[in-house]
């Protein structure tokens, strides 16, 4: 009970039936007037949904601005790298060409590796955009951040709705400051559609005992786009975690949830069967590849169906992709209470559902994992707040020491390779990437130098808690990614792209190819060189295989050419001994 004086001199008495457990219980106040006025009494109730939100200091400004710093940097000014650019791109180049854009070909064979509606979109925004606002390459790119801001904003708005208001932006923080998000969401990729449909879907669950239409457009939407984007096989695991939230929780079980969820499968299931029906009637054969062969998705189709055991393989590589959202989930989950929270049974049916069906996934890589990553941040974010000074504080600590020292590197990296100085650290460089040459930019050097003073001044900020070092987390891991993409983008360029190999081979080359005399064909068993040399080289490709000059692909050994073959030129990329170029000239064409 409180009481203080009114500014017409009443005693204004507060009585409140709250208590930790509860802390919307009721509130009554009673007004006392002074002697003068002995015959006014007021008694009021105020629900707690009527209540003014009390004041908050945070600045949403702020996380605006670092998400759209973290969206942007790795977008322009680079080639195609592997593993996903150059196939992707060959996609896109098929679907511009007038192919069946449902299920585009890769040099003429079906690929499904990227989804369709990435490669549509990636399409319209080369079309858009290309030359006049950006290269083709970045063009293309837009299209993830597209997605990737997307599941960033569903995501914030599910921990917003399950978990309170602050915890919103504390999602999105977490998964700024996640490795595994980072380089997908930038590059050309499947990856950005389904952490944009695994976004919506979280979404949509938040929302299903509050708004059923909405929840339902939200989560069967998001079934549809997963379906297309990661397969049969995930959509299929998030429908049952949506059955299994009653399970865990008694919060859910109420006729609202269950009416919920019977429009979200009244929506979704025919959602998610829409495809395949328009890819039947669009090409009956392109629908009997993809049922065969890409139906489940990583776990391949039909006729193809891949099962294993790599629960190891994914369990390790889950303690880097995920970091921070897992050991703050650990956190939340050792928590007292914790299964009695609303927010806790969808966050644990869907992990539970989505970790069996990575137990028996094929090893396919790290991209699966982006499945666990929307209720990892979720759960990291929920008890955020009551994350202890001493714990808050060494993450801080932690975080600004690897940051930093990583900011330091780069720093003294791009000083190496530009000016030789340091020395070692320039011969390391240029072994690294010998086709790298001196690039002095200014733009990307001012772009490095704003993020540098603009992480100092947020990371010496006093009294950090939970929510305050997860956002100089996601700040560090934005310089970095800053800094990467900017001082050191021309060297990785150089490394991970295909043009200087081309570029060299094409300077080697013998007159008769230089003036067209002569043709050059690279053959459909060698798709990474003929998606190269198409994609980087002047000189025209053939698809006459009696052509005097061809280029093949070796695993990297000293294999000898064919008989009647000679090498003219042999290359790669740097330190990639598994894949060279080899440059052969036919020595019985020679023959009068």
């Amino acid at each position: 009970m409180a009481a203080a004086p009114d500014t017409h001199q009443n005693l204004i008495f507060c009585f409140q039936t709250a208590s930790p457990s509860h802390p919307d219980a009721v509130r009554f106040f009673v007004t006392l007037p002074s002697v003068s006025q002995p015959e006014a009494v007021m008694l009021t109730y105020t629900p707690p949904e009527s209540r003014a939100a009390p004041p908050t200091h945070e600045k949403p400004w702020i996380l605006l601005l670092l998400a759209f710093a973290w969206l942007w940097p790795g977008v322009f000014s680079h080639d195609l790298w592997k593993p996903h650019e150059i196939w992707t791109n060959e996609a896109v180049k098929d679907v511009l060409a007038g192919g069946n854009a449902l299920l585009p070909q890769v040099q003429g064979h079906y690929d499904a590796g990227v989804s369709f509606v990435y490669v549509w979109l990636a399409a319209q925004c080369r079309v858009l955009f290309s030359p006049w606002l950006a290269d083709a390459y970045s063009a293309m790119r837009f299209a993830g951040v597209l997605f990737a801001a997307l599941g960033l904003a569903c995501c914030g708005m599910a921990g917003f709705r399950l978990a309170g208001r602050h915890q919103g932006r504390s999602v999105v923080l977490i998964l700024i400051g996640c490795a595994g998000l980072i380089a997908n969401a930038h590059l050309l990729g499947g990856v950005p559609v389904q952490f944009a449909a695994l976004g919506m879907c979280l979404y949509g669950l938040a929302e299903a005992r509050r708004r059923v239409i909405f929840a339902a457009l939200l989560t069967g939407g998001g079934w549809a786009l997963l379906s297309v984007s990661g397969g049969w096989a995930v959509t299929a695991a998030l429908m049952l975690a949506a059955c299994l939230i009653p399970l865990f929780s008694p919060a859910w079980r109420e006729k609202r949830f269950y009416a919920a969820l019977a429009a979200v499968f009244a929506l979704g299931v025919p959602l998610v069967l829409l495809y395949p029906a328009a890819l039947y009637f669009s090409s009956p054969e392109a629908f009997a590849w993809w049922r065969d062969n890409a139906v489940f998705g990583i776990f391949g189709g039909i006729s193809s169906l891949r099962l294993s055991f790599h629960a190891p393989f994914y369990l390790k590589n889950l303690l880097w992709f995920a970091f921070p959202a897992w050991p703050l989930a650990v956190w939340t989950c050792a928590g007292r209470g914790f299964l009695r929270r609303d927010w806790a049974a969808p966050l644990l049916s869907w992990l539970a559902a989505v970790s069996l069906l990575l137990v028996f996934a094929p090893k396919a890589g790290t991209d699966a994992l982006i499945w666990l990553l929307p209720p990892l941040a979720l759960l990291g974010a929920a008890r955020l707040d009551g994350l202890r000074r001493g714990a808050a504080a060494f993450f801080n600590w932690f975080g600004i020491m690897i940051f930093g020292a990583l900011a330091v590197f780069l720093w003294t990296g791009w000083l190496a390779m530009n000016f030789g100085w340091p020395t070692k650290l320039a011969q390391r460089s240029a072994y690294f990437s010998p086709y790298y040459t001196p690039d002095f930019d200014i733009m990307p050097i001012i772009v490095a130098v704003l993020f540098t003073p603009l992480w100092l001044r947020a990371v010496t900020r006093k009294n950090v808690r939970g929510r305050q070092a997860v956002t100089n987390w996601a700040a560090g891991m934005t310089l970095v990614w800053a800094l990467l993409m900017t001082l050191f983008l021309p060297w990785l360029d150089a490394a991970k792209s295909y043009r200087p190999v081309v570029e060299r081979m094409e300077a080697a080359a013998p007159a008769a190819l230089q003036t067209g005399t002569q043709c050059l064909f690279v053959g459909a068993d060698t798709p990474l060189a003929r998606a190269a040399w198409g994609e980087y080289g002047r000189l025209p490709l053939s698809d006459n295989p009696a052509c005097r000059y061809r280029v093949v692909q070796t695993d990297g050994a000293d294999t000898p050419p064919p008989e009647g073959w000679r090498v003219l030129w042999q290359g790669g990329r740097p330190r990639n001994k598994d894949e060279r170029f080899v440059l052969l000239e036919n020595t019985r064409a020679q023959q009068p």
